[in-house]
């Protein structure tokens, strides 16, 4: 609270909204740019790849820390945020910028909620969080993680 009547740090939610405006527009020119040279720059679909493994099973794995750098895809919110978690849509600056004041005053958030497949890590819930975390620099975060087993050719002759 000290922060937001301090004029030397100012405003956390104009520090933070200044933040999120930065981080839309390398993600905006970054889609373009990956479009003119033809890579990908998008989330992985969990959809997508729950289509193409042929999921068997799914365990419950607990909370756990995960590396940030392993979350690579997202249930449903591809379209929002880029393969490094910046936004790309202006429809989640409230949200974002709330996640980033509370963290700017050690605020404690819930876990992140991921499907792990293989090494690879789905965002079911906490997109704004991993945002956020990632920007800032953390490297892991807690999170409630269910493992999804696909079937493997190994399955087919058993």
């Amino acid at each position: 609270m000290y922060i937001q009547n301090n004029p030397v740090f100012g405003d956390p939610r104009r520090q933070a909204a200044e933040q999120f405006r930065r981080l839309q527009g390398q993600a905006v020119r970054g889609k373009f740019w990956a479009s003119v040279v033809g890579r990908r720059r998008q989330l992985q679909n969990l959809y997508e790849v729950e289509k193409s493994i042929g999921v068997r099973a799914r365990t419950h794995a607990g909370l756990q820390l995960v590396p940030i750098s392993q979350i690579q895809g997202s249930e449903g919110r591809c379209n929002d945020f880029d393969a490094d978690f910046r936004p790309l849509s202006g429809h989640t600056l409230d949200r974002w910028v709330g996640v980033a004041v509370a963290r700017s005053h050690d605020v404690s958030l819930p876990a992140v909620e991921l499907v792990q497949i293989d090494e690879t890590y789905f965002v079911r819930d906490g997109h704004h969080r991993i945002s956020v975390a990632k920007q800032f620099g953390q490297l892991e975060i807690e999170a409630e993680v269910t493992v999804w087993h696909g079937t493997t050719a190994n399955d087919s002759h058993n």
